[in-house]
Order: C-alpha cells, then structure tokens, then sequence
C-alpha cells in the first residue's frame, strides 16, 4: 500500500511537471519473445509456449531531471492461459527512479532516488548513460525479456538513493548508493555500495563494491532496539581490454552474501553459491566475428536467459553483423555451447577440475538470426540441446522470436 502510495506521488510530480515546464522530452522501449520449447525422449517430456514481455519510459525535464519506468511481464507456458495469473507468471516493477541533475564547472551531479533495481553492475545501463559508450557486455547473456546483454553480478534490488558524479574533463565517474532491500524472513537490509567506471580508447573498466547489514530487533528471543551481527560483502568488475572495433579480452567477475561474524571470515571457496565469472576474447576480422566465453553463473540468473540453460560452461559463438539489407545490415551468427547444468566453477576448483567428478554435461547448437524490421530489431533463434550425455541421453529444442524497438 505504501508502494502504491509513493508511485501515486511520482506519477503526480511528473504530470505537473510535465503541465509547468515546456522542456519536456519523451523516449521509451518495448519489446518482447515467444516461441516454443519442449523436452524429448524423456520420460517427463514437456512442450511450453514461454512468453515474455517488457515497456520501458523514460521523461527527461529539461536539464534539471530525468524519470524512468521499467516493468516486465514473463510466463512459463502461455499455454496454460495463465498469462497474467497463476506462479509460473510473474509481472515485476523493474525500476521506477527519479533522478535529479546538476551541473558545476568540472563535473555533473546526479541525485537519484529509485525503486527496484537501478543501474546494476554488470549490464551496460550505467557506462552508457554516464560515460556515453556503446554496450560492450556479453551477448551470450542476452535476456529473452528484453533482448539486451548483461547479467547483474550481485543484486541490488530495493529502495534507496544514488549520487553519482562524472568529470568533465576526463572519462570517468565516481559515486555510491545507499539502500534497502529486504532479505530471509522478510528482514531489512541496509546496503551501502560505492562505484567508479572510466573509459579509454583501449580499456573500460566498471567497478562496484558494497556491504549489507540485516537490521533485526530481537536478540536470543529478546526484543532489542537495533542488533547487527553479520555483514555480508558484495562486488563486481566488468573489464574489457580492447574496444569493439579491435581484438579484445571481456572479464566480468562478481559476488555477494560474503558473511563476515564477529571473530569470523569466510576464507575458503566451500559453501560459496552466489558467483558470477565471464571470461571472453574476442576476435574482429573484416567480415566474420568470434566470441568464445567460458562462465559460472548462479543458477537463478539462468531463468531469464534466450541462449544459456546451465550454470557452468563455454560457448563458441561466430557471426557476421555487416550483411546487407537494403539500407541496414543484418546479423547472422551461431551459438556452439557445452556446459553441465549440475556444477559451478566453485565446485569445479574443489573437484580440481578433474571432469569425471562432474556429471549432466549438455550440448546445444543456436543458429540465429537479427535484422530491422519497422525501426526496430527482430531476431529469430533455434536451439537443439543434447543432454545428460554422459548418463542418460535425452534432447531438448526450442524456436523463439523476440522483437525489440525504441520510439
């Protein structure tokens, strides 16, 4: 209720701003996919018609404010006409922020204040609107939602504020956010994060680092005024060694709930679930580009992904972008992926990456296709999965059709 109040308010702010300040200008995005995806030769074989969706919107006030909306939409199997209702859909606030600017002779101010999630590191929201540079992030991370790359490297979803400020005379930024978010039993966290970038022609560097705080009230069953008695660490960096016009070297490493106790600090890799790692070069000729990734992600970051299905793994993916339609260019390509959907890189180094320790090793191969249609972009993907191929092997397929535009 509160929630809905507070929007309520925003909404309000912005119609009268809208009513008292010509300088107004509107942007926005929306998009989405579908398509089919099924098990086979299983005997627990299924056939789903995933559906996602996303709008997003954007209202900047002259050079005093900008206000942003983002909301999504996804359901596992439309084909149950739960669309809009039932636990396989969900329809989630993404990020609503209000963010206040200011400029000064050697740097620009911005004063953000945001529910949901707010320029995450690991995605290229934060390096595009400080420092004005293309995304550079992986593509084998791409969403189905929204059809952009990026993975956060930890969570930063709550409510909170954001200063941030970028230099004038050199390409970079420094700033922090503070805020809340609500943990394991419906207790409050406090985060603190702090937060630089900077771009050169040959490196690009994003880097984020922060601790949380769970504020309980009860100690040994007692009620108490305010008790703190963990910490927990988070952080991420996203590297690229290059540029995208060049051969480069893409490193993304991130992770959080790093618990540190009175008397106590985690300082082995064992329990350690919540780590994210993308390890890519890349290779640039004339004609034909190659990406080849190997990565760690958690397995709730997969839930959302068009390419990837398991946690741990490497892909293979060459296309070309610079084939001709009409007054465009489209893009082919192919995604070549082998990955195990039972193992992370942390279990990996405990196993010392000895391969007959792991089990469920996956195959998939993803042709693709991209090009413009309507001033926006379609793409179209195919996957034919090989699994389990070790033990028990079945196969899995899926055909998606997502489309994205800016308007």
């Amino acid at each position: 209720m509160k929630k809905n109040k507070l929007f309520s308010v925003i909404i309000s702010v912005l119609l009268l701003g809208g009513t008292c300040f010509a300088d107004v200008t509107f942007s926005g995005m929306a998009g989405g996919s579908t398509g089919f995806s099924g098990i086979f030769n299983k005997d627990d074989s299924s056939f789903n018609i995933p559906f996602n969706a996303f709008a997003a919107l954007q209202f900047n006030f002259g050079s005093w404010g900008i206000f942003r909306a983002n909301m999504g939409l996804s359901a596992k199997n439309i084909a149950n006409e739960n669309i809009f209702e039932g636990q396989d859909a969900v329809l989630k606030m993404n990020e609503i922020s209000l963010v206040l600017t200011k400029a000064g002779n050697s740097i620009k101010n911005y004063f953000g204040f945001y529910l949901g999630t707010y320029e995450v590191a690991g995605k290229d929201e934060y390096l595009q609107r400080h420092l004005g540079i293309e995304p550079f992030t992986s593509s084998v991370t791409k969403s189905e939602t929204t059809l952009t790359c990026g993975l956060p490297l930890y969570e930063n979803y709550g409510t909170g504020f954001s200063y941030v400020m970028d230099y004038n005379n050199v390409p970079g930024s420094l700033g922090f956010n503070l805020y809340i978010n609500l943990i394991e039993n419906s207790t409050p966290q406090l985060n603190f994060d702090i937060r630089t970038a900077w771009s050169t022609k040959l490196l690009t560097v994003d880097f984020a680092a922060g601790i949380g705080a769970p504020l309980q009230n009860k100690a040994a069953g007692t009620n108490v005024i305010l008790l703190i008695d963990t910490l927990y660490l988070h952080g991420g960096l996203s590297l690229l060694l290059g540029n995208q016009y060049t051969h480069s070297l893409l490193i993304q490493g991130g992770i959080q709930n790093i618990a540190i106790n009175p008397g106590s600090f985690e300082d082995s890799f064992e329990g350690i679930k919540d780590f994210s790692f993308i390890v890519e070069p890349r290779i640039t000729s004339k004609h034909f580009k190659f990406r080849i990734s190997a990565y760690s992600l958690p397995k709730n970051q997969l839930k959302d992904l068009l390419y990837l299905n398991d946690p741990l793994g490497a892909d293979v993916n060459f296309y070309s972008d610079a084939i001709p339609v009409k007054n465009n260019n489209m893009t082919a390509g192919c995604h070549i992926i082998g990955s195990f959907s039972d193992e992370s890189l942390i279990s990996a180094i405990t196993n010392e990456f000895d391969f007959t320790k792991m089990n469920s090793f996956n195959a998939y191969i993803t042709p693709y296709l991209i090009f413009p249609v309507a001033n926006g972009q379609l793409e179209i993907m195919g996957q034919f999965g090989a699994c389990n191929i070790l033990e028990s092997m079945y196969f899995t397929g899926k055909i998606k059709a997502g489309y994205r535009k800016t308007f």
